[in-house]
């Protein structure tokens, strides 16, 4: 599994200088976003805790986190970094023009640890040749009726067969795969170190699922 990055150009900031290009740098492309659940799912395979201890234990993290932040506290999680809370207000020029009611919440900070940094500074990337500002990248939609087309003439797809069918990564076929599975449109089997991934058949009209 690896990052796909994407070269982009800023535009110029200075209207005085609107011919000259800035250079190129990469930005990541997001391969999608993973939520609690799917967290939990990939993690107990690594743990010998349950995923409802798993859960209460995140919940748990989450209403302290809270309670310390809210009574002034910075929290560091060791090896993943430090959280912190930004406040907002109008602007004022003494300090006898604002009460502290109308000082208010605005955001909380992270700032990674040095340890988090040193461990993702190895991390593989490639280039996307296909984005999801790039025309010729298909979007989910798109990709699954690729899917169900081929499927039409195949018993079965599997990851690779899908990134060349949708131009994606590996991570990214990995994730859509697995969510047309959880939406019951896809139902897997494991052959070796491959999954493959069959069509799951609607009952014919008139037959009922068996209990």
């Amino acid at each position: 599994m690896s990052a796909n990055y994407k070269l982009v150009r800023n535009p110029n900031p200075n209207p005085e200088e609107s011919g000259k290009s800035l250079p190129l740098h990469p930005r990541l492309v997001s391969c999608g976003t993973i939520h609690t659940g799917e967290f939990i799912n990939r993690a107990k395979s690594r743990s010998s805790f349950s995923p409802a201890d798993m859960k209460g234990i995140l919940q748990l993290f989450q209403d302290m986190m809270v309670d310390f932040l809210m009574y002034g506290y910075n929290v560091e999680l060791e090896g993943i970094g430090t959280f912190s809370v930004s406040l907002k207000s109008r602007p004022v020029m003494e300090k006898n023009e604002i009460r502290a009611e109308s000082i208010h919440f605005k955001d909380v900070k992270f700032r990674s640890s040095k340890e988090l940094r040193d461990r993702l500074k190895t991390m593989p990337v490639f280039r996307d040749e296909y984005t999801i500002s790039d025309p010729a990248y298909p979007s989910a939609k798109e990709c699954e009726q690729e899917v169900f087309r081929y499927l039409e003439t195949n018993p079965f797809i599997h990851q690779k067969k899908y990134m060349s069918l949708c131009g994606c990564s590996r991570s990214k076929a990995s994730l859509d795969l697995r969510r047309m599975v959880e939406e019951g449109k896809l139902r897997w089997e494991k052959l070796g170190t491959s999954h493959l991934y069959y069509k799951v058949e609607e009952p014919a009209s008139g037959e009922t699922n068996p209990k």
